[in-house]
């Protein structure tokens, strides 16, 4: 096969329309050449209207400066390789839009259309040619109008996520604050109360879940976003029950052999419907906060793929809200948090993560570990 006759099949590729006789004409007046590096192929605001098909090489297609220094021009496209150019100029008779230059030696083809209106049936061949590449140029809009949209939808999505991101910071703030005006102030130095209640322990929960649950509405996330959707609830409850079974176990086990050793440990509790059935729910909104809400927002906003950083820095944020209790309980609660993160992140379902926090707490207890 010729290079004419490459040529030709690569410019029927781009315009599959094209009458056999249009081909037939375009053999007859086309200039095939080759241009080196540097070559101005056309320059914003000439009167020309030839067409152009690069059959290789590269070259960029640029708006230019006012005071045509390179450093002014604005890159339009970099393209490489069987691609036309000048279309513009030919369908709608007015000067060159924008400027075309090498970058490395290309080979071309060129199509003035003066030399084709001059030959027989010539007027026939370049409406035949206009048609097509109107046709062309139409469906690489409708391609760019696409990309354009879906670039404006991902740059308003960009701009949703920083302003989601500063309530978030805003809302993590405002929950340190909130412990430490209710612990360290309210609590100790005006109330007096004893913080080692469950009474007080329900009171700070319901005070944090305010600013929490305004949050949630203000920046619209779903339920299923925060880990309360039935997609995975079975694995995560049966993966949920075996890790609480084998934490129970482990529970009363340290219990008995620290009983055995004369370790002093807690008094065992007694499993009762009031408290237990409180503590559940407790377990609920505490995951809610941590790995729903915190968690799921660092692994958001970080682009944390992983989300290994989001469990730890969740897991050492919430147990920062517990510094009240002792450094045992931040301790207690990062450790524990950690392992329910990783939980967490297999199934993004709160369902098996709930019960490992209820079951691993209400074992401390009935055991008598704390």
């Amino acid at each position: 096969m010729t290079v004419e006759q490459t040529l030709l099949q690569s410019f029927h590729q781009h315009l599959p329309g094209l009458a056999p006789q249009t081909i037939d004409a375009m053999r007859q007046v086309m200039r095939v050449y080759t241009v080196p590096a540097e070559t101005m192929l056309t320059t914003q605001g000439e009167a020309t209207n030839s067409l152009f098909l690069v059959e290789s090489g590269q070259v960029a297609v640029f708006y230019e400066g006012n005071n045509g220094e390179r450093s002014d021009e604005r890159l339009l496209a970099d393209l490489t390789g069987s691609v036309i150019l000048g279309e513009m100029a030919l369908l709608d008779g007015k000067p060159r839009s924008a400027s075309v230059r090498t970058l490395t030696e290309c080979r071309l083809m060129e199509l003035r259309p003066s030399e084709i209106q001059a030959l027989p049936g010539g007027d026939h061949v370049l409406a035949d040619l206009r048609s097509n590449l109107a046709m062309a140029v139409t469906n690489r809009m409708r391609e760019q109008t696409s990309k354009y949209v879906a670039s404006m939808e991902r740059e308003m999505k960009a701009i949703k996520e920083r302003q989601h991101f500063g309530q978030f910071f805003i809302y993590t703030l405002g929950l340190m604050t909130i412990g430490m005006l209710v612990n360290d102030i309210l609590a100790k130095q005006v109330l007096k109360l004893n913080i080692f209640t469950p009474t007080f322990a329900w009171v700070y929960l319901l005070i944090i879940m305010v600013p929490t649950s305004f949050v949630i509405w203000r920046m619209k996330i779903p339920l299923s976003d925060l880990g309360v959707t039935l997609v995975g609830i079975k694995k995560s409850l049966r993966e949920g029950a075996a890790l609480s079974a084998a934490l129970m176990v482990l529970a009363f086990s340290a219990a008995w052999i620290l009983g055995l050793l004369g370790i002093k440990t807690g008094t065992p509790v007694p499993a009762d419907w009031a408290g237990t059935s409180g503590y559940f729910f407790h377990s609920v909104l505490q995951e809610l906060i941590a790995r729903g809400l915190m968690q799921s927002s660092f692994q958001r906003f970080l682009g944390d793929d992983k989300g290994l950083r989001s469990v730890v820095l969740a897991s050492v944020l919430f147990g920062i809200f517990h510094i009240h209790f002792g450094l045992l309980a931040v301790v207690t609660t990062i450790v524990s948090g950690l392992m329910f993160g990783l939980l967490y992140l297999r199934h993004r379902n709160l369902a098996g993560v709930t019960l490992v926090h209820f079951f691993a707490g209400a074992a401390a207890f009935w055991s008598g570990l704390i």
